[in-house]
């Protein structure tokens, strides 16, 4: 069964620059782009099925567009509209940190000891080798912990949320700059997606196994 333990949630964000946070590191170099549509763009040049995503690199994916691409042992979804940065460990086997800007993702992780992070305005979600959906929206943060185990940080104060088959949750943010978490229903996102990406780096989702 899906549950969360979670201290006080009703806080103040506090948001940091990403470069504070993650340094630029070595290309991804076993990056591959396994499908794509309508216009997408890495560092405002056209991505093709033979470009390589190397860490630091910015994506943007068309509203009408998706792509997908797999880094190591880490696999994506990227939906229209998105805006991603994405920062790959020396070697390339394992992603070491995402920034969502806009849009949404969905992503299946290889198991790692150091923790992977999503950053997004609202609030940042911790990876240790999971499944995971996100989508960002001006007022709120939409997060699905599809399987596996992931922290949510808000500001100061954070929630573990485990899963074996989706735990959905929506952090908001009013106009005084306080943010709240409440479990929500599962959006925008299917088993059979996180199939796909499962099998393109040669495993299957924990609730097939």
């Amino acid at each position: 069964m899906a549950n969360i333990s979670r201290r006080k949630f009703l806080i103040t964000a506090a948001v940091f620059p990403l470069a504070a946070i993650i340094p630029i590191q070595a290309s991804a170099e076993s990056s591959v782009v396994h499908e794509l549509q309508g216009t997408v763009t890495v560092n405002k040049k056209v991505l093709t099925l033979t470009s390589i995503i190397r860490s630091g690199d910015e994506i943007m994916v068309s509203p009408d567009g998706k792509l997908v691409f797999s880094i190591g042992e880490d696999a994506f979804l990227v939906r229209g509209g998105s805006t991603l940065q994405v920062y790959a460990e020396e070697g390339g086997m394992l992603v070491s940190a995402l920034r969502l800007v806009t849009g949404a993702m969905l992503g299946v992780y290889g198991k790692r000891k150091t923790t992977t992070r999503i950053y997004t305005a609202t609030a940042t979600i911790g990876i240790r080798g999971t499944a995971v959906y996100a989508s960002v929206m001006p007022d709120r943060l939409y997060t699905c912990t599809c399987y596996g185990h992931t922290d949510l940080i808000v500001g100061l104060d954070n929630a573990d949320v485990i899963a074996t088959h989706h735990n959905a949750h929506v952090v908001t943010t009013s106009k005084s700059g306080n943010s709240q978490m409440k479990a929500f229903e599962v959006l925008d996102h299917n088993d059979d997606e996180l199939r796909m990406l499962e099998a393109l780096v040669g495993r299957k989702p924990i609730f097939d196994i």
